[in-house]
């Protein structure tokens, strides 16, 4: 398997490669841009029968963090990742490969690696991904008692408030900025946290990156003004191969007004009905997001867990 430490110099191939074999919420070539961390750089791993592999190394950490799930076949899975193992332990300087999967896929991993040199450890965290099956979704019409609650936010939301809805990319990148900031500090003292683990999308660093890219890569990317104020961004993609799925992979808020993260929530899953999404997953989360998201009535709830595998 070809290492390639430089991937964005290989963008139009990473992007063929996403479009061939991409399945999962954040196979997105501008996702895989933003997600290096502060430490962190991207790398690209490239098969022989052209799979590859998303991921971000840590020298200082010895650790490669894999992106989602392998570019490649679904039963092919489990032989690319520990082709992708073996090319990082021989030529970088790693002592631990963290990967996300489902279940399946991870019951699989467990069993095939029973013998091939690799160990997997406990899982770090698991998220659980809220998924709408759009044409059952009756969120714009809120009918009956069990809408009452986000019914009556709604209604006194916009009773109260002037509200508009602006392309994202149209509004001053600092005003994005500072929402972002906001929310991080609005975070810290409510004790919740801005990693992956205890919320939706992986460090606010990342948000940052993406208004500085103008949300490349997205399909929608939404700011709702409140009088007069640039309070949230909602944004995201369609999920290559997948059947009309889109994938709701950003969604703060300043938490400027009572009730305003349960409305860009609602615009925005309401504007994806509207343009005729017949799916829409909503995101990885911990157990007290899941609480929240809860709220606007998904179909189902699929889980990964995040571990890392070390050589024996």
């Amino acid at each position: 398997m070809e290492l390639i430490l430089e991937p964005e110099k290989s963008g139009d191939e990473i992007k063929r490669c996403i479009s061939q074999f991409g399945y999962t919420p954040e196979h997105n070539y501008s996702y895989f841009l933003t997600n290096a961390e502060s430490g962190a750089k991207n790398i690209f791993l490239r098969s022989n029968k052209g799979y590859g592999v998303l991921a971000a190394y840590t020298e200082k950490a010895a650790e490669v963090t894999m992106i989602s799930e392998a570019l490649a076949p679904r039963g092919e899975q489990v032989e690319v990742l520990h082709d992708a193992l073996d090319t990082c332990f021989s030529n970088l300087n790693v002592q631990k490969f963290v990967v996300e999967q489902d279940d399946a896929l991870r019951q699989k991993t467990l069993k095939e690696f029973a013998n091939n040199g690799y160990r997997a450890l406990p899982p770090r965290y698991s998220l659980y991904w809220p998924m709408f099956d759009m044409e059952k979704w009756d969120g714009n019409d809120m009918p009956g008692e069990d809408w009452k609650k986000l019914r009556n936010i709604r209604n006194r939301f916009y009773n109260e408030h002037s509200v508009e809805v602006a392309d994202s990319k149209s509004v001053d990148k600092e005003q994005l900025k500072m929402i972002v900031l906001d929310w991080v500090e609005r975070r810290r003292l409510m004790g919740l946290g801005t990693n992956r683990k205890d919320s939706n999308l992986a460090y606010s660093e990342r948000y940052l990156k993406m208004i500085e890219l103008g949300f490349e890569g997205t399909k929608f990317a939404k700011t709702l003004v409140v009088d007069g104020q640039p309070c949230t961004i909602t944004a995201g993609w369609e999920i290559p191969n997948a059947d009309n799925s889109y994938y709701s992979a950003i969604g703060i808020s300043n938490y400027g007004f009572e009730g305003l993260s349960e409305i860009a929530n609602l615009d925005d899953l309401c504007r994806l009905k509207e343009n005729g999404y017949s799916t829409v997953d909503f995101g990885g989360s911990p157990m007290p997001l899941l609480k929240f998201k809860l709220k606007f009535r998904p179909h189902a709830v699929y889980v990964t867990h995040t571990y890392a595998i070390v050589k024996k």
